[in-house]
């Protein structure tokens, strides 16, 4: 029997330097599945915000295990709610 495909999520915050975007949370979800080896992500998408309700967010999805519809569903939602245009 074939194992489902399954994803591991983990948020990484990165230090933003410039004093233009003070309040700004930056970083990216690294993704990584269960057919590699687990050292390396196989994926990530980056997000950008001033939006108070990431945290929330990535408390919610950090350090989880999905399947490929749920991964899809937050890739999404990062996308149009948490990677702010500049």
């Amino acid at each position: 029997m074939r194992k489902s495909k399954r994803y591991f999520l983990n948020f990484v915050e990165e230090f933003i330097m410039n004093p233009k975007y003070v309040g700004y949370i930056g970083g990216r979800m690294e993704i990584y599945d269960n057919e590699g080896d687990g050292q390396y992500a196989v994926d990530e998408d980056r997000y950008f915000t001033k939006d108070v309700g990431f945290h929330e967010f990535r408390d919610k999805w950090d350090f989880k295990n999905v399947g490929p519809r749920t991964l899809a569903r937050i890739r999404r939602e990062l996308k149009d709610k948490y990677l702010d245009s500049i």
